[in-house]
């Protein structure tokens, strides 16, 4: 019997549905072995391996979920985390609306304890604070939760989990509001977190979370956003049998922009909320199954999209590259190094990857080593195109590099169909 590889204990293979627990599932997606892409590397890492995982998504025949082949250790993900919530213009403005839109329709009061999982940097919460709330964030990255702290967000530096809900209850209290946005496709036990939470909201207490909709994932070609992290991949169907089966009623849904389209979901313990939840939900249930979202042959056919957009952008790239242009990237986002590596794109065609996040800048994508580098490069080394790699955020780019574009430097957007601004 050979003993266990390193790779092996922090990589294992998912087996059943985490939702459903049936073992109906059907692989439709494999980019191929990838990085851990949010692992940014140094000049002295440029040489040490680089472990590769698999990146393959299942479909579940039986409740419609999509989800990893794998799960890596959150340890490994997590322990420092390179993306910061507050970097983004766009997504700040996403927290602040939110933040007033809960606050008026729940009648949120000073006594009132909030309570954000994967809260980040307290991006979120510190609008929630304005208000004059309790707040207390749970983030298990100490670079991240460092920073919230200083800007004055109780914060404990833990994975959620059911201990921390219970230190939560004995410390603060119950929760009128728990958060959660951009963390239920990184959890592997669902059920659990969401346990936990319900264990921790107060008899009027209400849940709200954002997750990536798979709606926009398969309409508008978003494959970039399948990485490691990404443990799930979310209709509202599956959701609400999850909610449901740890004593959730789902009130409501909405759907928003922002991370390339994502829903927003109100539960609660058993009681109702003002507005037309109901019909909401029904509609989405719906056009997720108007859409062929409820059979594996619609996803087997969203696979053959993917390889002739990757054949597309390599080829348009190239062909560039023939004529003597020069090519730079935007973001330095996990996504971009998706789409850098599955397509097979480095420093062969990028001469340097633009980011705003002063954390990532001096360093180097992990598998391609393209150099991460400050805005300020637009001007000194200045390329004719920018491949825009965040294109979520594709507007606030634009706007970012007038400059750029002012002197005649084009944008290629690749995501969902490649075209040029």
């Amino acid at each position: 019997m050979t003993s266990a590889s390193p790779l092996d204990e922090i990589c294992r293979p998912l087996k059943q549905c985490r939702i459903c627990g049936k073992k109906d599932l059907v692989r439709f997606l494999d980019l191929g072995p990838m990085l851990l892409v949010n692992r940014y590397l140094t000049s002295t890492d440029l040489h040490q391996p680089e472990p590769k995982f698999p990146l393959e998504i299942l479909f579940c025949r039986s409740c419609f979920l999509s989800q990893l082949s794998v799960v890596i250790s959150p340890q490994i993900l997590y322990a420092n985390y390179a993306y910061h919530s507050s970097i983004s213009k766009t997504f700040q403005e996403h927290c602040e609306k939110m933040a007033n839109d809960l606050a008026r329709t729940l009648d949120l009061g000073e006594q009132d304890l909030i309570l954000e999982i994967a809260s980040n940097d307290g991006c979120l919460l510190s609008y929630f604070k304005t208000f004059g709330s309790k707040v207390l964030g749970v983030e298990p990255a100490h670079n991240l939760a460092q920073i919230a702290k200083s800007k004055g967000l109780r914060t404990i530096t833990r994975f959620w989990d059911q201990s921390v809900a219970d230190d939560v209850v004995m410390q603060y209290g119950k929760a009128r509001l728990v958060l959660a946005t951009n963390v239920l496709a990184h959890v592997d036990d669902l059920h659990g977190f969401l346990r936990a939470v319900a264990s921790v909201l107060k008899p009027d207490g209400v849940f709200v979370f954002e997750v990536p909709y798979m709606v926009n994932f398969m309409n508008r070609a978003e494959f970039d956003t399948a990485y490691h992290e990404h443990l799930s991949y979310f209709l509202l169907h599956p959701l609400k049998i999850a909610l449901e089966k740890n004593g959730f009623v789902l009130a409501d849904v909405h759907e928003f922009e922002i991370h390339g389209g994502s829903i927003r979901l109100m539960a609660t313990r058993g009681g109702s909320l003002p507005g037309t939840g109901a019909e909401n939900i029904q509609r989405l249930l719906n056009w997720e199954e108007e859409l062929g979202l409820h059979v594996e042959s619609s996803y087997l056919r969203f696979a053959s999209h993917v390889a002739l957009l990757k054949e597309e952008l390599t080829v348009f790239l190239r062909a560039l590259k023939i004529r003597d242009k020069k090519i730079a990237a935007y973001g330095a986002s996990a996504k971009g190094n998706v789409l850098l590596n599955y397509c097979g794109i480095g420093r062969d065609l990028l001469e340097y990857v633009v980011d705003d996040t002063p954390a990532k800048q001096g360093k180097f994508y992990p598998g391609n080593h393209l150099p991460i580098v400050s805005r300020t490069h637009l001007h000194d080394i200045p390329p004719h195109y920018l491949l825009l790699l965040a294109w979520n955020f594709v507007d606030e780019m634009v706007k970012n590099t007038a400059q750029f574009r002012e002197k005649g430097g084009r944008y290629i957007v690749p995501i969902p169909s490649l075209r040029v601004i």
